[in-house]
């Protein structure tokens, strides 16, 4: 976990994509929210994330690994 400008706690960025970094926050704030309105819209945002169109996989063209871009642009490519 790191330390973000709010000091929220939050998940390395290396270890999850944005959309999973997105779904651990909405998740997180609903857990903790106490205001019945502040669950309603969490929850509405959380219907709304799930709604969202899949990230397309994307190949490297150097080894051909698959996977999401973000995940494939950081990967250690092993070039033959």
């Amino acid at each position: 976990m790191r330390e973000t400008d709010e000091s929220i706690p939050t998940p390395n960025a290396d270890g999850l994509t944005k959309r999973e970094r997105l779904h651990w926050h909405l998740t997180s704030a609903l857990a903790s929210a106490e205001s019945p309105e502040t669950k309603a819209h969490l929850r509405g945002a959380l219907v709304e994330y799930r709604k969202l169109p899949p990230t397309p996989l994307v190949e490297c063209p150097f080894c051909g690994k698959v996977g999401l871009p973000e995940r494939i642009q950081a990967h250690e490519c092993q070039r033959p």
